[in-house]
């Protein structure tokens, strides 16, 4: 008996000796799965799988470009991990999926009734999920991938919500971009309206005669001091009189006309923001390049029937084997105590 638990007993003996032991529960289990798993991945839906590939622009504005010397500088075609994110945000985005969902009508192409299901909106973000992906490849490219039922729907599906991008990205930007003109656009009129005053008022006191502070002075006071010299007073009470003018106005004249260039200047970098601000808002640029459009697979992607029914085989395999282990050593088990109990019998 003792000889008899031990080969049976799993520590004993190798895992080929106890294979071959379950040979006939493990073939039939495993034919079973065999067949099993083969109808199963004859039933399931195929998939075909379009990709499109796109590279992030750089996120230069455009008023940048248009307006300001740095377009001239050497620049990278294409954007960094920053804009790929930004990418993959707005693909990831609700606004994309409910226009995806809306102009595939999705509802009906995945079968799902909302009267009849109890959570449609999971079901349909589930499935929307594990059919529709973007993800960044090792290359900082953005690659979308579509799977579905029909290959031509996958590729037009792919190649659509590549389309969407330049969409919804413009819909953000753009709503922003036009307050920032309206702004712009308010500051500018208003400034140069306040300089149009302040060169009226440059104007009135050109009027009088102040026409260049500093060097009329300088030449009515040498004037003055001939006039003076050569006992001209007709001429020197003439050239007083515009003295007291200058006198008058000068510091006025100066005040603004300093002023005025001042203000001139301030309105020269206004003017090159208020140009940026309507660059922005009334012109695009695309915020991708296209590597790769999606064209109509051949060949299905899913399922992969071999490896459905290799892996469900080996696993009922492995799943039965193991059952039979455990089963055989709580029998061992169960034996070794029945003949303790029956040896602590006989000696009592």
């Amino acid at each position: 008996m003792e000889q008899k638990n031990e080969r049976y007993s799993f520590n004993s003996n190798d895992l080929l000796f106890k294979i071959y032991l379950y040979k006939k529960p493990l073939i039939i289990v495993s034919a079973v799965a065999f067949v099993v798993s083969l109808v199963v991945s004859f039933c399931i839906t195929p998939l075909y799988e379009a990709s499109s590939v796109i590279f992030p622009a750089p996120s230069t504005p455009v008023g940048n470009i248009v307006t300001t010397a740095t377009a001239a500088k050497k620049e990278s075609v294409f954007g960094e991990v920053k804009e790929a994110e930004q990418l993959l945000q707005v693909l990831n985005s609700e606004e994309i999926r409910n226009k995806i969902i809306r102009k595939f009508n999705l509802w009906e192409h995945y079968d799902i009734d909302s009267a009849r299901v109890s959570s449609p909106r999971d079901k349909m973000n589930r499935i929307f999920n594990n059919r529709i992906q973007a993800k960044r490849t090792t290359y900082g490219a953005v690659e979308i991938r579509v799977l579905d039922a029909d290959p031509q729907t996958a590729a037009t599906m792919a190649n659509t919500i590549t389309a969407m991008i330049d969409t919804v990205m413009n819909q953000m930007e753009k709503a922003r971009a036009r307050e920032a003109f309206a702004i712009a656009k308010k500051e500018y009129e208003s400034r140069v309206l306040y300089l149009t005053s302040l060169e009226d008022s440059l104007q009135r006191i050109m009027q009088k005669g102040v026409i260049d502070f500093e060097s009329q002075s300088l030449a009515l006071n040498q004037a003055y001091g001939e006039a003076l010299a050569s006992g001209n007073a007709k001429g020197a009470a003439a050239i007083r009189r515009q003295l007291d003018t200058l006198a008058r106005y000068g510091s006025t004249y100066i005040s603004l006309r300093d002023f005025l260039e001042y203000q001139k200047e301030q309105l020269s970098i206004l003017t090159s923001r208020f140009r940026e601000a309507e660059v922005e808002a009334h012109h695009t640029l695309t915020h991708f390049y296209v590597v790769e459009r999606a064209t109509v697979p051949d060949k299905k992607a899913k399922p992969q029937r071999a490896l459905i029914v290799i892996v469900s085989t080996f696993a009922s395999f492995i799943f039965t084997f193991l059952v039979l282990v455990f089963v055989e050593f709580f029998k061992d088990l169960r034996r070794k105590e029945q003949e303790i109990n029956h040896s602590e019998s006989k000696k009592s």
